[in-house]
């Protein structure tokens, strides 16, 4: 599905929930929220978009770092997280959820670092930040890597969408709700997988 909707919704706020009316999609990235209304937040989303949930644990209030976050991420019905600890991404594995290793790339050392914990961790995917940097750098992950990349931060214009979706990413995530509706234009790239 993230093929034919490539546009991630990234939600901060619950006044952001208003703005997926009409739009189609394929996931949700959940950066807002609290141990109290996870669930029913997830609920909502599930039951009005059929969509797959990624929920950043380090962005829940009141919910801790460890395995047991995880768990309570998937009881409260996220399909995924997305985070930069480790650790967490092998917590995933062992409940049974999507994991997206979150990473920043500001120099050639957070670079390899990046590489250097994706294989050791074996995300599902990795979340690049920010995401106009990987046209230069997509072919060192692509090298060296096998995970899926979705896009994240500073991605402003539908341009730089198209561009990084040509260069192989799977997906971008944005807050900007004028990029979400590039999913109407599906499919954005004309990838033939």
């Amino acid at each position: 599905m993230l093929k034919q909707y490539p546009i991630i919704p990234v939600l901060w706020s619950r006044e952001t929930l208003e703005l997926l009316a009409n739009i189609p999609l394929a996931a949700i990235s959940l950066q807002f929220g609290n141990i109290i209304d996870l669930a029913s937040i997830c609920a909502k989303l599930h039951e009005e978009y059929n969509a797959i949930i990624f929920i950043h644990v380090e962005l829940i209030r009141g919910i801790g770092s460890d395995i047991h976050a995880v768990e309570y991420v998937k009881q409260c019905g996220g399909d995924g997280i997305i985070t930069t600890k480790p650790s967490l991404i092998e917590a995933a594995h062992n409940v049974g959820i999507i994991s997206i290793l979150r990473t920043f790339i500001e120099d050639s050392r957070s670079l390899k670092r990046a590489m250097e914990i994706s294989r050791k961790t074996l995300p599902d995917a990795l979340d690049i930040l920010p995401g106009p940097v990987i046209p230069e750098i997509i072919t060192d992950l692509r090298n060296r890597l096998t995970q899926p990349i979705i896009a994240g931060g500073l991605i402003k214009r539908e341009e730089q969408v198209e561009k990084l979706l040509s260069n192989g990413c799977l997906a971008i995530s944005t807050s900007r709700s004028d990029l979400w509706l590039l999913n109407k234009k599906h499919p954005v790239h004309s990838d033939s997988e």
